[in-house]
């Protein structure tokens, strides 16, 4: 099976996370997208999140040790890689996803973008939790946002 690489932001501001829905799964999402060959993983992160959302972001990261060398430099690693099933659609066949996941706040709060054909929303935990799993949202979006308040508590919650 096909496998390609991708890359998604989970957006959180004091006690929300951003989500888009994704008309082809008729799902609410993480922004993200395809990994271009000339991008890193955090490089297409950030610009998938300013196209689907408008939004600048700030990575939330745990490095374990940070190389800038000539030769070989670190770029912040993702928050999580889930290897996702996806289904055929249209003239595409069913393929995998290698997802590369990352945490983030908004660099200042800012408006959405008209650009794109996406909804964006704000979700508290409650609102997450109200969704319909598996109908509304995955159930694995659904776990990471819990996993995510839960970790990072008062340091997403409040404003810095």
């Amino acid at each position: 099976m096909k496998r390609e690489f991708t890359s998604s932001v989970y957006i959180i501001d004091e006690d929300r996370v951003l989500l888009i829905y994704h008309k082809k799964f008729q799902k609410w999402l993480s922004p993200g997208g395809h990994i271009e060959s000339d991008e890193t993983p955090p490089e297409a992160a950030r610009r998938e999140v300013l196209e689907e959302t408008g939004l600048e972001i700030e990575f939330i990261t745990e490095e374990n040790i940070l190389i800038d060398q000539w030769n070989a430099k670190s770029f912040p690693r993702p928050y999580l890689c889930l290897l996702e099933e996806i289904p055929a659609y249209k003239t595409f066949p069913a393929h995998q996803h290698m997802d590369m996941i990352y945490v983030a706040k908004p660099l200042i709060t800012q408006t959405f973008i008209a650009e794109g054909d996406c909804e964006k929303k704000w979700f508290t935990l409650t609102e997450i939790e109200s969704l319909n799993q598996d109908i509304d949202i995955f159930k694995e979006t659904t776990a990471v946002i819990k996993h995510l308040f839960q970790k990072f508590g008062d340091f997403v919650l409040s404003k810095t």
